[in-house]
């Protein structure tokens, strides 16, 4: 007859004994570059600067700059965003 597990035995799994504190896939929790963070701040500041982009022109596809260049910055943070993903994820 096959080995019956109890469920607290069957759900939980064997961590790994980490040597110096590094992470899970061998990048020391320490040296992860945490600079890539910084990206943050371009949106965040430029958006909250509304003397930057108080004004109608110009105009692109018949729309004031005061809305376009609020909703350019909406792709920006996303490439950012995915990019501060990838170099800090700890890959």
């Amino acid at each position: 007859m096959a080995y019956d597990a109890s469920g607290e035995e069957r759900f939980t799994r064997q961590e790994e004994p980490r040597e110096g504190g590094t992470a899970r896939r061998g990048v020391p929790v320490h040296d992860r570059n945490r600079s890539w963070y910084w990206l943050f701040a371009i949106p965040f500041v430029f958006t909250l600067l509304p003397w930057i982009y108080n004004t109608n022109d110009p105009e692109l596809f018949g729309i004031p700059f005061f809305y376009w260049y609020q909703m350019a910055w909406v792709p920006i943070t996303v490439v950012l965003t995915i990019l501060v993903y990838m170099k800090t994820k700890g890959a």
